[in-house]
């Protein structure tokens, strides 16, 4: 029997926090596909459980557990799992860098009356 790498969310997400990334989990069941997704901002994909496939610009790859796969800004992909069984797996997001705070004079400039 194959054995898997324990993947702890808690060390990947402190880790994709610090390089600016979200950090969740996907469970997925058997045969789901997911055709044809883009996002505007870079993405990160680590399989935790189970055979999935990743085809982003026309290439496909099937990660191995623990494996970190980059998605480029605006790459069309597809994510299928090709296993017989659930899969589960971290997605991360990079977040955009926050505006720096701005001075205010009052709190008063922070509340809106309805009109």
């Amino acid at each position: 029997m194959k054995s898997h790498p324990i993947i702890d969310r808690s060390t990947v997400a402190k880790n994709w926090h610090a390089r600016g990334f979200s950090c969740g989990v996907w469970i997925d069941h058997a045969g789901r596909e997911w055709r044809a997704v883009t996002q505007d901002m870079e993405e990160i994909f680590m399989a935790m459980s189970g055979e999935l496939e990743l085809e982003i610009a026309g290439e496909r790859v099937q990660p191995s557990v623990g494996e970190e796969i980059h998605i480029p800004g605006g790459s069309l992909y597809t994510i299928r799992n090709i296993g017989g069984t659930t899969a589960r797996w971290l997605y991360g997001q990079k977040r955009a860098p926050s505006a720096p705070p701005q001075p205010i004079e009052s709190i008063r400039d922070l509340i809106q009356t309805p009109r």
